[in-house]
């Protein structure tokens, strides 16, 4: 699908019609046009490591179907992330802001806004998802090329010994700042996953109390 073929109207915000105009810019005349740059072991020393867990008490079957089919526009709806276009390889089509949404699939690039410092900035992001793993419960998104980081987030689900799940995810990544590879990211990316952590956890642990009602 042509990028020409998006229509800003219908994002809301300036920074990621820009980013997307970005990569007409590097050469991407499609979708399929647009790299990720995900995180390299070769490198791993020029890499920052976030690590985040929550304890969700439901089971894990229930919560990795919450994950894989929870729209992006209700995953990525919080204070600090709201989301604005979604491209799907496999289906070759674009998704907008409140559109039906089957699930995640490896090859959908999701563009995001990010609102930091109480809005004063606001940033533009990128991700692929680049596995997903209905065994092993993991899911990996890259970062897309020419944006401000470059790394890999992994989600990924255990079950606990009582039937409980344990949700984490492991973000490598390196930043073209130094203030934000160092202070900046860190700081917000806790918030944002906390964010979607929360949101999860309250949509899955919501359906456990349901169907306790009901037996």
């Amino acid at each position: 699908m042509p990028i020409d073929s998006v229509d800003y109207k219908r994002i809301q915000h300036k920074k990621v019609r820009k980013l997307i105009i970005m990569q007409k810019h590097f050469g991407a005349k499609t979708f399929n046009d647009i790299h990720t740059v995900c995180y390299n072991p070769a490198d791993s020393s020029d890499y920052h490591i976030f690590n985040k867990s929550q304890l969700i008490r439901q089971n894990i079957h229930v919560v990795w179907n919450n994950l894989i089919h929870q729209s992006p526009s209700e995953e990525f709806d919080g204070k600090i992330v709201t989301f604005g276009l979604l491209y799907s390889k496999k289906h070759n089509n674009l998704l907008y802001k409140d559109e039906s949404y089957d699930g995640i699939e490896e090859g959908q690039i999701l563009f995001f806004n990010l609102r930091v410092l109480s809005g004063f900035k606001n940033l533009a992001v990128a991700l692929e998802v680049t596995r997903k793993d209905n065994d092993r419960k993991t899911i990996e998104y890259c970062y897309v090329d020419h944006g401000e980081t470059k790394g890999t987030q992994q989600f990924s689900l255990e079950s606990t010994p009582d039937g409980f799940t344990k949700i984490t995810q492991v973000t490598r990544y390196r930043c073209q700042s130094r203030l934000r590879d160092r202070q900046l990211y860190s700081f917000f990316h806790n918030r944002i996953v906390k964010e979607f952590f929360d949101s999860i956890k309250r949509k899955s642990e919501k359906e456990q109390i349901v169907v306790a009602g009901e037996i």
